[in-house]
């Protein structure tokens, strides 16, 4: 299987703060290069700051795949009418 062709950002051995400046800046950095794959483990907290992180850039998190729920895909959000 081939593996994703995106870029990734793994936040193992970051703090909560550092983790926020971490996701905000590699979203501005490759913001033309969606989906981003964010690793975050199996941290709650983590997912929090994410998912705060990638609201105020008006995008959306999903999980990666169903059998990992500690990496996920920040994606550009799908309207529809």
């Amino acid at each position: 299987m081939n593996k994703p062709n995106h870029k990734s950002l793994d936040l193992h051995g970051s703090t909560h703060e550092e983790a926020e400046m971490l996701i905000d800046e590699f979203i501005i950095k490759n913001i033309n290069q969606l989906p981003l794959e964010i690793i975050t483990g199996n941290s709650v907290d983590m997912f929090e700051v994410l998912k705060k992180i990638v609201s105020t850039h008006n995008l959306k998190v999903i999980p990666s795949n169903s059998f990992n729920m500690g990496s996920y895909l920040v994606t550009m959000p799908l309207y529809i009418d």
